[in-house]
């Protein structure tokens, strides 16, 4: 199976909207179209702090996993809300900034369309050591 078909099916990722355009080579992008049930409020659209936090954990596994070439569950993730994203569309950029034999370090920006910056984030995945992946890999039913 290839890294981006990982992301094709990942449920979560498709509940929320999330769609990773690129991987390749330790960086990844993604982008999620913002819509009335992302929001956090229910009079206008302010983005809900967890499907900001999502897309940036979902955008940097996939850096990951186009870095290490196997599974990347999170460890840990630090999130700096910098501006409310109220509308539009949300884009990641993440970048692996090392990449060890048991844990990967990432960085990600996430922006919406206009560029202005609306969070950063700051991962760490295990990169190794994680067995066959089957469980991520579809080869055991969750149904």
């Amino acid at each position: 199976m290839e890294i981006a078909e990982i992301f094709d099916r990942m449920p979560f990722g498709d509940l929320l909207g999330i769609d990773v355009r690129e991987i390749g080579d330790g960086s990844a992008v993604g982008e999620l179209e913002l819509s009335v049930e992302h929001s956090s409020t229910p009079e206008t659209l302010v983005t809900h702090g967890g499907v900001t936090y999502a897309l940036a954990d979902t955008v940097g596994g996939a850096a990951v996993i186009s870095a290490s070439g196997t599974v990347a569950p999170t460890i840990d993730m630090r999130i700096d809300y910098l501006s409310p994203a109220t509308g539009g569309v949300l884009r990641a950029e993440a970048e692996v900034v090392r990449n060890g034999s048991d844990v990967a370090a990432v960085e990600v920006e996430i922006t919406d369309e206009d560029g202005a910056a609306i969070a950063t984030a700051h991962g760490t995945y295990k990169s190794g050591g994680v067995g066959d992946g089957s469980a991520w890999l579809g080869e055991e039913s969750i149904e």
